[in-house]
């Protein structure tokens, strides 16, 4: 099996619109390889031979994660199809901010989603506020396996709040955190880049790692490096091109080390069959 840890897709009615507001805001030039919708996602997955995905969805304001719930259930439930509902691992998402955050995550957890996905740039926090603790632990509590946006984001200014430092002081504070450092673990982040930190911490790290970066020499080092069993086969699509982030990836690691990577290790932390 071969699990895109990453995805991100919208509604059909939604997807120009907000494809175009995420591009307007890159302080870079980049094309996205997909539109946005879900049948692009599906398609480019059939594509190169990639089985299932997690999909990221990111509640961007408190009560926004009912919405995100019923998306994720109709999923489930093979209402949009049984492509969707064979491919698509839906994840869900709370805002930090929603003074009902424990509820919320109760009626996700009831409803077998399994992931959780947050985003601190969209979201307005910082990882390591002491504040956000408790959020964290309930997310802990219930089971899920967390997602995070971690290091450089080209859509912000980039203040410092979810890098390495900062992923290495939430999983102190709140010990058996399953978490995953999306793009290596924010190798980029500019105020702390050393991800080597977080391995002895048992932080996952998914390889979601944009074009313009694949060619440097601190990604490449990491995924090299990073324990196969805490490594996760990740594309961040429709931001990252299937064709070329498999091979990136194939290329820097034994097949035993791939058998994990590109699928057992998902399916082992999800509860996949």
């Amino acid at each position: 099996m071969v699990f895109d840890f990453h995805t991100h897709c919208f509604p059909d009615h939604l997807a120009a619109r907000a494809m175009a507001s995420m591009v307007d805001r890159l302080c870079i030039e980049f094309t996205p390889v997909g539109d946005g919708t879900m049948g692009s996602l599906l398609g480019a997955m059939e594509s190169h031979g990639v089985d299932r995905c997690a999909l990221c969805q990111i509640a961007t304001k408190p009560g926004q994660s009912d919405v995100l719930l019923a998306a994720a259930k109709a999923i489930m439930a093979g209402e949009l199809g049984e492509r969707a509902q064979r491919m698509i691992v839906p994840f869900c998402s709370v805002h930090p901010d929603s003074p009902d955050f424990e509820r919320r995550l109760k009626d996700i957890a009831e409803a077998g989603v399994k992931g959780l996905k947050i985003h601190p740039f969209y979201q307005g926090f910082h990882l390591d506020d002491p504040a956000r603790r408790r959020y964290f632990e309930a997310i802990r509590d219930f089971g899920f396996v967390l997602q995070c946006h971690c290091g450089f984001d080209p859509g912000f200014e980039n203040d410092g709040r979810c890098g390495p430092m900062h992923v290495a002081n939430l999983l102190k504070a709140v010990p058996g955190l399953k978490f995953v450092a999306a793009h290596l673990g924010g190798w980029d982040d500019p105020f702390d880049g050393n991800v080597d930190k977080l391995i002895d911490l048992g932080c996952y790290a998914d390889t979601a790692v944009l074009e313009y970066d694949r060619g440097k020499p601190e990604p490449d080092a990491v995924v090299r490096k990073w324990p196969a069993e805490l490594l996760l086969f990740g594309t961040d699509y429709p931001w990252n091109d299937y064709g070329q982030i498999i091979p990136w990836v194939r290329e820097r690691r034994s097949p035993d080390d791939l058998a994990l990577i590109m699928g057992g290790n998902a399916a082992r932390i999800l509860g996949l069959a």
